[in-house]
């Protein structure tokens, strides 16, 4: 299968990313899967919202590197000493269903990208630690259809749908350590588009919230 034209320069930024993570030396890698939830948002040019769509599960997987912002030695400021940032590659399933003059339809779509993330921390004791970050999301669409009716369309070249994503959202992210090394976690993130301005005014966002659980393994330095 021929890798489109457009899609080139989005997969080398991805190769390029991925392997400047894997030349770092990593303190955390995660490994998280989950589901989403998403809310698909749709404004008219006249500024009518259309209340049709409704929230679909889809999957979402991702794995990240997280380490300290700054290195604690190399600052004062107890707040800087806190924060730790993550970045990653993300898989995800944005879907939707509704129906509209009795004729019902529904959206697939998977998307690729990056996840960025800065936050901090709390140690509760026990081995519990809550983490809390805001963050961004850098997607780029990769196949989906509309089904409406008996019909199904391909969302490829669809303005709503392909093209650069871009989301801003935080997350919590609850620990429990198993050892030194090894701890698993659950999560809850929520994001919204922010590039949601289409050409012939109206708007179009896909805005999803994430729950699941995952696998945090640290390398002892």
């Amino acid at each position: 299968m021929n890798t489109p034209k457009y899609l080139t320069p989005f997969y080398t930024f991805i190769l390029i990313c991925l392997i400047s993570i894997s030349k770092l030396k990593a303190e955390d890698w995660s490994y998280q899967m989950g589901i989403n939830s998403t809310r698909f948002r749709y404004v008219s040019p006249s500024g009518l919202s259309q209340n049709s769509f409704q929230p679909d599960a889809g999957l979402h997987l991702s794995i990240l590197r997280s380490d300290r912002l700054i290195n604690p030695s190399k600052t004062k400021s107890r707040f800087l000493k806190k924060l730790d940032y993550h970045i990653g590659l993300d898989i995800n399933q944005y879907n939707a269903v509704g129906e509209t003059q009795n004729i019902p339809f529904s959206y697939t779509s998977n998307f690729v990208g990056i996840k960025l993330g800065i936050g901090s921390n709390a140690n509760l004791g026990r081995g519990l630690n809550l983490a809390y970050r805001a963050q961004s999301h850098i997607n780029k669409f990769v196949l989906g259809s509309q089904k409406m009716g008996n019909e199904v369309f391909n969302l490829r070249g669809n303005s709503q749908f392909d093209r650069i994503q871009w989301q801003l959202g935080g997350e919590v992210k609850l620990s429990k350590k198993i050892n030194s090394q090894v701890a698993t976690f659950i999560f809850f993130s929520e994001t919204w588009q922010m590039n949601n301005s289409q050409l012939d005014g109206s708007q179009f966002a896909i805005n999803p919230t994430s729950f699941g659980f995952g696998i945090q393994y640290s390398i002892l330095k």
